[in-house]
C-alpha cells in the first residue's frame, strides 16, 4: 500500500508540475533570447538522426542521376526560387532579417546530408522551424533535384551558380540575399528562360522543351500550375503570381519559337518495343496507343491536335516522370488528364523505359 501511494503521489507531482509549466511558461520562446545551454544541440541532434532514420528507407530512382549537370541545374533554379532567401546561396550571404530566426537557418555545404537525406528534408520539411515541405505535395520526383544540386553545393561559387539558377552569369545583380527571395533579382523576361531556356530548348535537360509546343496547350498548363490544379514545386510557386495576360505572352512567345528538338535517352529502355508499344499499345493488357493522339502532325512529330503536348524529342528523364505521374498520381485536372489516366494506368516499369526511350531519340 506505502508503495502505490508513493506512485500516485509522484504520478499527482509530476502533473501538477507539468501543468505549472504549461500555464505559467518560464520557459522564454523568444527568438530573441537564446536557448539554454545544451538545449540547441540536443534539438538539432534529434533533427538528424529524424532525417537519418527516414531517410534509410529512400532510394534514388533508376532513371535519376545526381551527377546529370541539367539535374543540377534545374536544383540550382528552385533553391533560388525556393531557399537562397534563408540559407543564403553560394557567393551570397543571408539577409540580416533571417539570422534573428530561432533556428538560425545554416548555410549550407554538401558534406551536412547524404544525397538521400537532401531528398528526405526537402520533400518534407521540418515543423517549427520555418523549413516548409515540398510545395507539390504528392510529387515525390522533383525534390531528387535538389539532392542533387545540394550534393554538389560546394562546386559552385557565385559566378557558376549564378549561371546555373538563373541562366547566365551575372544574373543576380545583388551583394546579398534579397529578403523575401526572388522577385526583382532577373528580368522577367528570364524567368522561364533559366530553366527552359532563351531558346525554349529545355538547357540541355534543366526543363522540358517548350519551343514549338502549342499556344492554346501551354496556356492550359500555366493555368493549371497557377490555380493548383497541376501539381509541381517548381512550377506552381511561379505560375501562381502570373496574369492571364502574362500567362498568354509567355506562352505566344514559346509556341512562336522553332528549333530541333534532340532529347536525351535514358541509359536503359528499348526503344523499339517502346515503338511498337507507341504505335500499337497493347490490347491484351488494354494498353492505348500514344501515336494516336501524340504523333500525326509535321513530320510525325507533332500531335493532331492542339491541345495534346508534342512528346518526341523530349528527354527521357521528363517522359518517365510524367507517365509515372499519369500512373501514379497526382493526377493534373486539366481537361484531356482523364484520357492519359485510362491511357497509362496499366503500364509496367518497363513499358514507361521503353516508350520512354523510344520518344526520347525520335526526331
Amino acid at each position: 500500500m506505502r508503495l502505490k501511494r508513493w506512485i500516485i503521489g509522484g504520478m499527482g507531482a509530476v502533473a501538477v508540475t507539468g501543468a505549472a509549466f504549461f500555464w505559467f511558461a518560464p520557459y522564454n520562446i523568444a527568438a530573441s533570447v537564446p536557448h539554454l545551454p545544451g538545449v540547441g544541440e540536443v534539438l538539432h541532434q534529434y533533427l538528424r538522426n529524424a532525417v537519418r532514420v527516414r531517410a534509410n528507407r529512400v532510394e534514388v530512382p533508376d532513371h535519376v542521376d545526381l551527377d546529370d549537370p541539367g539535374l543540377i541545374r534545374l536544383g540550382a533554379g528552385h533553391f533560388a526560387t525556393g531557399c537562397q532567401t534563408c540559407h543564403g546561396a553560394p557567393g551570397l550571404p543571408r539577409n540580416p532579417a533571417v539570422e534573428g530566426m530561432r533556428p538560425e537557418p545554416p548555410m549550407l555545404t554538401s558534406d551536412d546530408f547524404e544525397p538521400e537525406e537532401f531528398w528526405w528534408i526537402a520533400r518534407h520539411g521540418f515543423k517549427y522551424t520555418g523549413m516548409p515541405s515540398w510545395p507539390g505535395e504528392g510529387r515525390d520526383d522533383e525534390p531528387w533535384a535538389m539532392a542533387a544540386f545540394l550534393s554538389h553545393y560546394d562546386d559552385f561559387d557565385r559566378a557558376a551558380y549564378a549561371e546555373a539558377a538563373f541562366g547566365r552569369a551575372g544574373g543576380y545583380q545583388s551583394a546579398g540575399v534579397r529578403f523575401g527571395g526572388l522577385p526583382g533579382a532577373i528580368p522577367q523576361e528570364l524567368a522561364c528562360a533559366r530553366c527552359h531556356g532563351e531558346d525554349g530548348l529545355g538547357r540541355d535537360g534543366t526543363a522540358p522543351k517548350l519551343a514549338g509546343q502549342s499556344q492554346g496547350w501551354l496556356e492550359t498548363v500555366l493555368e493549371a500550375y497557377a490555380t493548383g490544379h497541376r501539381e509541381s514545386g517548381f512550377m506552381e510557386p511561379l505560375a501562381a503570381p502570373l496574369s492571364t495576360e502574362t500567362r498568354s505572352a509567355i506562352a505566344e512567345r514559346y509556341a512562336g519559337m522553332g528549333g530541333t528538338w534532340q532529347g536525351r535517352s535514358l541509359p536503359f529502355g528499348d526503344a523499339e518495343r517502346g515503338r511498337a508499344l507507341a504505335w500499337q499499345g497493347d490490347e491484351h493488357e488494354d494498353i492505348a496507343s500514344c501515336a494516336s493522339c501524340h504523333e500525326g502532325t509535321g513530320g510525325g512529330l507533332m500531335p493532331k491536335r492542339a491541345d495534346t503536348p508534342r512528346i518526341a524529342g523530349q528527354d527521357g528523364y521528363w517522359l518517365v516522370n510524367w507517365l509515372h505521374l499519369y500512373r501514379d498520381g497526382p493526377i493534373p485536372e486539366t481537361p484531356r488528364a482523364h484520357l492519359m489516366q485510362a491511357a497509362v494506368r496499366n503500364l509496367t516499369d518497363t513499358d514507361i523505359a521503353d516508350l520512354a526511350a523510344y520518344y526520347a531519340q525520335k526526331r
